[in-house]
Order: structure tokens, then sequence, then C-alpha cells
């Protein structure tokens, strides 16, 4: 894969930033974050023609020879830019390229929203106990405001696919079971028995929402005093059932605390209660059991596709590997569960 160097991309940013005439790429580092995405920060100074310099700072995303997500650069690209201004915090996006010949990948570039947090499990230190009471008001709270947003004034389908209220689940379903059957390494008994129960029992949604797709602790900045400051990874996005994001937040394996606060911020009940006040949405008992079933056979479907990139040595982030490993037991752990078999 083309080594990303500060000259390749300083070259590349003064041919394809508006005005810019040279940019110098300077403090560029690869950050350990995400498993589906390389992910870098760097400064750049801008000089333009009009004799005028700028200094950003960015965050740049490329997408890797495999991943375990199948999405591209566009997707998050214009997700970010779709819900900017409509009450989710999110970065400014900058820059999209989609030709991989240029950078040794497509990328997008975004503001760097620099000074704070995102590991979710820092959150378990007794020092932050204090915090994750706000932080889970806030957290489903946003996932609440961007379930209620008018999905129809977002222009979405420009760059995703249609759905209805009548097949968003199913279409989901299919999707994540092929995922799964293409990547398993071997018979899966739980994860079929929970995939007979899905197909059995498709929910037809109350409405449609933008769905981030992966929003949970881990994908959002916080400060020193407990405030999300930027809902983050939005590669997953698509139009689809508000209910998948809420029950994919409350995924036991996300327990991080390794008890019963999901997200490791908050219980079951009261999460479900916060999302329900700022969604205006009651979550039907039946159909977000379906979705946290549906939960975790996205997320076996995921944790399988890693181990997958990992042996076939497409991918050797050493991330990929982990996550397989410790995620995969206790997704099925977690199926059982819901399926009143453990």
């Amino acid at each position: 894969m083309l080594e990303l160097t500060p000259e390749l991309l300083g070259n590349y940013l003064a041919s394809s930033l508006p005005g810019a005439k040279e940019v110098e790429v300077r403090d560029m580092s690869r950050l350990p974050l995400g498993a589906s995405r390389e992910t870098y920060r760097f400064d750049a100074r801008v000089v333009k023609f009009d004799g005028t310099e700028e200094s950003l700072r960015l965050i740049l995303r490329r997408d890797p020879p495999a991943s375990h997500v199948d999405s591209d650069r566009r997707t998050e690209f214009e997700s970010y830019r779709a819900i900017y201004g409509h009450g989710i915090p999110v970065p400014r996006m900058i820059l999209l390229e989609n030709d991989p010949a240029k950078l040794g990948g497509a990328i997008s570039i975004a503001e760097d929203l620099r000074g704070f947090h995102n590991s979710e499990y820092q959150l378990q230190e007794a020092a932050w106990a204090k915090h994750l009471p706000g932080l889970a008001r806030q957290m489903w709270g946003y996932m609440g405001k961007l379930a209620a947003v008018d999905v129809a004034k977002l222009n979405l389908e420009t760059f995703m696919k249609p759905a209805t209220v009548q097949n968003a689940a199913r279409r989901q379903l299919d999707y994540w079971v092929e995922t799964f059957r293409r990547n398993q390494v071997g018979a899966d008994p739980i994860m079929e028995a929970a995939i007979r129960l899905l197909d059995r029992t498709c929910p037809i949604a109350k409405k449609l929402a933008m769905v981030h797709g992966d929003f949970r602790a881990g994908n959002f900045l916080y400060d020193d005093g407990g405030e999300i400051r930027a809902i983050l990874d939005w590669e997953m996005a698509h139009i689809g059932d508000p209910l998948e994001d809420l029950a994919w937040s409350i995924n036991r394996v996300f327990s991080f605390g390794k008890d019963d606060r999901r997200s490791g911020l908050a219980p079951r009940h009261e999460a479900i209660a916060i999302w329900e006040q700022a969604s205006g949405i009651k979550a039907q008992a039946d159909a977000l059991a379906w979705y946290e079933l549906f939960a975790c056979l996205k997320g076996q479907a995921l944790w399988v596709s890693t181990a997958t990139v990992w042996e076939t040595g497409k991918n050797r982030d050493i991330i990929l590997a982990y996550a397989s490993w410790w995620l995969t037991n206790a997704q099925n752990r977690a199926a059982l569960e819901i399926m009143g078999r453990l």
C-alpha cells in the first residue's frame, strides 16, 4: 500500500484545496482509532494565491486494502455533511477523494477537534464515575435527536440505498446474514438459531430515520468536564429503523465495565427512557427485542469479518485480530441471553 507521507499529502492538498498555492503538512501521525479505517492527524500551513496564509488542524481517514466494514469514504463524508447543523455535534467536512490511486486509498479530510477524549475504557475509571449519568443523558439524547430528524429533509437517497418502513429490517437482516455466512470459519449453531428467529419475526418500522450504525461509547469525543463534543464514525450510516441504533448501543458486549451499564454508561432501562424522551418514539418491546438480537448477528458478522481479513493477510492491523478473538464468544453469549437460553 502506498505510504502516506507529509510530502505526498502536501502536494495533493495544494492541488485540491480551493485557492491553495502551497501546502506544508506538519506533525502527521497515525492514530490508533477504530478497526475499519486508517486515521491520521496533521497540521497544514496553507499559502494561498492571494498571498494570505491559513493554519488548519485536520483529520484524514483512509480506506485500507481490506476492512471488516463494507463501506466507502463517500458514505461517511456525505453522512457527516447531511447531519451537520441538525443538533447532532459532528466535525466539519473539508475534502473527499474517491480515487485510491492518488493517496493509496480513498480518503476524507475533516476538521480535527483536538484536546478531547474518545476512550470508552477510560470512562470505567473511578475518576470518571461522576460524569457517567451526564454522558448517558447526552449520548442517548443525541441518538434520540437523530431519530427525530425528518429523514426526508436530509436528501440521503443521493448516496444511500432507499428503504421503506416495510423493508428496512429485512434489508438489514439479509445484508448481515450474507456477510456473516461469507466470513464465518466454522459452524455457529447459536447464531444460526438467532437467524431463524429473526427471519420469522421481522418488524415493520414506526418511522424511517438516518441510522448511524455504530452509535455507542467509544465513537464520540468528550471533554474533561464530561461534555460530548462530537459523534464520530458514520461509515455504516444508512436509512432505516431508528430502533437499530438504540439496540446496538445497549448490546451486552458494549458493557465495558462488565456490569449492566450499557455502553459502560447506564442500565438498559435508563438508556431506553432517555432515548424515548429525546426521540418522541415509544420503543415497542417486541420490535426492540428483535433489533437487540439483530445487533448480535450484526456484531458477529463484523467480528468474523475481522478474523477473515486478518487470517488472509489482507490487513494485518493488530486490532482486527484482537476484536475477533475478544468479541466472538461474548456476542454468542449475548444472543443466548436475549433468546432466553442462558
